[in-house]
């Protein structure tokens, strides 16, 4: 049984905890928060053992088997590296790192201590994510990819008013880019690896954060295109265009519905397929990547390097993108 802590008391969390009633292999032991009073009812909510308000102190705690850190991108690295030297498996949420190196340095670690290390990022561990790759095959060569993940945020019109919180902070490693385009990225990234060649430009508020991103990835004999918002609302569709039929995908971070329509002029007539996806609710599919998290630990470890290869992957793709688009962290310095 794996004696699970959280560290960071936000929606997110609240999300995977939710969606961890539907997993198995673990309790919940602890939660972390600095604010004492807030860490104090968190643990009460949701049935912890005990909290704590320090990071070290959880670091140290014998009776802490694993971490989940959902806390600004900043700390990821940070917060990581003292929990591996420490002795716990850590599943941390996207993004996983400030950069391809931070991550790099995780894993390196983790691997030193015979620790599992993973990135949270829900489509990833969705089985849905399998069935949209399997489905690729009936679309004949593909030419074009459009993946498509953004949305009007809710703390944008704080920031208009002068307020400005940490989801529009890039001082924080956030950003369209970071917050939202990184489940296009690792999509694009799982299913046809690292491309050739990164052209990306940028549209950003005035103190520097990304607000509306594109960046289009060269193939061979195909073009990826990523499209990402925080000022704005898009209808979230993303389209896979091969030679003999479309994939449009609804939703790529929580796909609630994938359609194949075939080519017309090749097949004479006019044919759809919906594929058989689970359409997991938004939140409640956390309970996969947990669960293989779980399951990753009871295996050793073994198994987690595809996982790991998808996010160095497209850590990679999105450092190219921050440099073309000038877009530099304080974390991005050795």
């Amino acid at each position: 049984m794996v004696r699970l802590a959280t560290i960071g008391n936000n929606f997110i969390t609240e999300y995977l905890l939710e969606a961890s009633q539907h997993c198995t292999g673990f309790t919940l032991e602890a939660v972390c928060s600095r604010n004492e009073e807030n860490a104090q009812a968190f643990a009460k909510k949701w049935g912890a053992k005990r909290y704590f308000t320090s990071v070290d102190d959880l670091a140290a705690c014998p009776d802490v088997d694993a971490v989940y850190i959902a806390t600004p991108n900043f700390t990821h690295h940070g917060y990581a590296m003292k929990l591996l030297a420490a002795g716990k498996h850590v599943l941390v949420e996207k993004s996983a790192a400030a950069n391809q190196r931070e991550y790099r340095e995780m894993l390196d670690l983790a691997e030193q201590k015979g620790l599992v290390c993973l990135e949270a990022i829900r489509i990833a561990f969705n089985p849905d994510l399998e069935l949209i790759r399997q489905g690729l095959a009936e679309l004949g060569k593909i030419r074009r990819v459009i993946l498509t993940c953004g949305a009007y945020s809710s703390r944008y019109d704080n920031f208009k008013k002068g307020i400005i919180e940490n989801a529009f902070r890039p001082e924080m490693c956030n950003g369209a880019l970071m917050d939202l385009g990184v489940y296009a990225v690792n999509i694009m990234a799982d299913l046809f690896g690292a491309p050739e060649k990164v052209n990306a430009d940028v549209i950003k508020l005035e103190n520097g954060l990304d607000a509306v991103l594109t960046a289009t990835c060269t193939y061979p004999g195909m073009l990826a295109t990523v499209f990402t918002s925080k000022v704005a609302d898009t209808n979230n569709l993303s389209e896979i265009q091969g030679e003999d039929g479309l994939m449009v995908i609804s939703f790529c971070s929580t796909p609630d519905r994938v359609t194949i329509k075939y080519n017309t002029r090749r097949s004479g007539e006019e044919k759809t397929r919906e594929l058989p996806i689970s359409a997991t609710p938004f939140g409640e599919d956390m309970k996969y990547e947990l669960q293989a998290f779980i399951d990753l630990i009871g295996q050793g470890g073994a198994g987690a390097e595809r996982y790991n290869e998808r996010t160095l992957c497209a850590l990679g793709v999105m450092d190219e993108i921050r440099r073309q688009c000038g877009m530099v962290f304080p974390n991005d310095a050795q």
